[in-house]
């Protein structure tokens, strides 16, 4: 309990210092921008967010600074897991990204690397898989309403969850299909696919939409590998690709602003399938939801999985998040997430950074969880 206490104190402290500063690191410098022409509340994107990832990166009737092209994202993160008696403080991350267009021409590129990732492993150990790429890919828009990717990168596009607000990610978006055993654990657990996991990867997509609108109708095939690409530092983030897909995962839906109605199927080896629907919604410019169910199918095995919540966003420096996570299979009661994120950002404008902190309280029987991560993102 006084570590509940501790951590809910620590939000409101958190809060109590919010300034009229305001910033988002990497394209904040180069437009001259504040974090509100994108954001609803950092990192989850507004219209003009979506329009300007549409876009290319390229922000409408703005002209773009010199500014170096990287942001830099550190993390610590704290964790209390009840079930089991232990608490942990650790650094989690130091992250290297960079974006933009290629030019003026119609290329993309995306860059996401991890020089420290660590999380607490199965045996209450961390885990360290440093040296691994978040994401790394190539996107071009063909002619007319085609376009296409390859590199690493998540199979899903409808919801973004690196844009999430909580810690953890949708249940039915994260939990994999397992895939065929090798003698290498490691291996074992690449061929597994999730639909928010990432993985080497080539994408080919139709869009009903202009390069500058960001709405209409979306419909993609994405063929995963298996393997990660990294800049190995530990035998757990070791350069891994296999030649034999995992299958093909197939997704369609449609974008008007902030509201997407769709879904997505996965269809692979080993026997095993997916298919799930997706809603997401702006209710009234501050509360946003997010809706999924889906069939799971592993060798005969079949479970039903779902996850669904809200957010309130109280200003643009703070929300807080309830969502529920089930899976019919495990034999236990829904997991319930609350959670909070503060975003501050400061620093003048050609030195935009930020400050966030994020709180997330996972009660669920078995795997009660308390977890605060403070970042600083340059």
């Amino acid at each position: 309990m006084r570590f509940q206490i501790a951590a809910i104190s620590a939000l409101v402290a958190v809060v109590g210092v919010v300034s009229a500063a305001e910033a988002t690191p990497q394209f904040a410098r180069r437009y001259r921008v504040d974090c509100s022409h994108c954001h609803s509340a950092p990192p989850r994107l507004n219209e003009q967010g979506f329009r300007f990832l549409a876009g290319g990166y390229r922000l409408e009737g703005v002209a773009p600074s010199a500014t170096v092209p990287l942001a830099i994202w550190s993390t610590v993160d704290v964790e209390r897991r009840h079930s089991i008696g232990l608490t942990k403080g650790f650094p989690s991350r130091v992250e290297l990204s960079s974006a933009g267009s290629v030019g003026e021409s119609n290329i993309v590129y995306f860059a996401e690397w991890r020089a420290l990732s660590q999380s607490i492993g199965g045996n209450r150990r961390l885990l360290n898989r440093s040296g691994r790429f978040e994401d790394l890919y190539v996107s071009i828009q063909l002619p007319g309403a085609f376009a296409a990717t390859a590199g690493q990168f998540r199979g899903l596009a409808q919801v973004d969850v690196s844009q999430r607000l909580s810690l953890s990610e949708p249940l039915v978006f994260s939990s994999g299909l397992a895939g065929r055993r090798s003698p290498s654990s490691r291996l074992t657990s690449l061929r597994a696919f999730s639909p928010s996991g990432r993985q080497p990867a080539a994408r080919f997509e139709y869009r009903t939409t202009t390069s500058t609108a960001g709405e209409g109708w979306f419909a993609g095939a994405t063929l995963p590998l298996t393997g990660e690409l990294t800049i190995p530092f530990t035998d757990a983030a070791s350069f891994e690709l296999e030649g034999r897909p995992k299958g093909v995962f197939l997704e369609v839906y449609r974008r008007s602003g902030l509201t997407s109605v769709g879904g997505h199927s996965f269809l692979g080896d080993s026997e095993r399938r997916s298919l799930t629907g997706v809603v997401t919604h702006d209710l009234t410019n501050r509360v946003v939801i997010v809706a999924a169910l889906g069939r799971f199918h592993v060798a005969g095995m079949a479970d039903t999985r779902f996850s669904a919540g809200g957010e309130f966003t109280a200003t643009q420096h703070l929300v807080g998040g309830l969502r529920v996570d089930h899976r019919t299979n495990l034999g236990r009661d829904p997991a319930v997430l609350l959670y909070g994120n503060v975003h501050l950002p400061f620093g003048p404008e050609a030195f935009r950074q930020a400050v966030r902190l994020q709180i997330e309280q996972r009660i669920e029987e078995s795997n009660h969880i308390t977890a605060i991560a403070l970042s600083h993102v340059f």
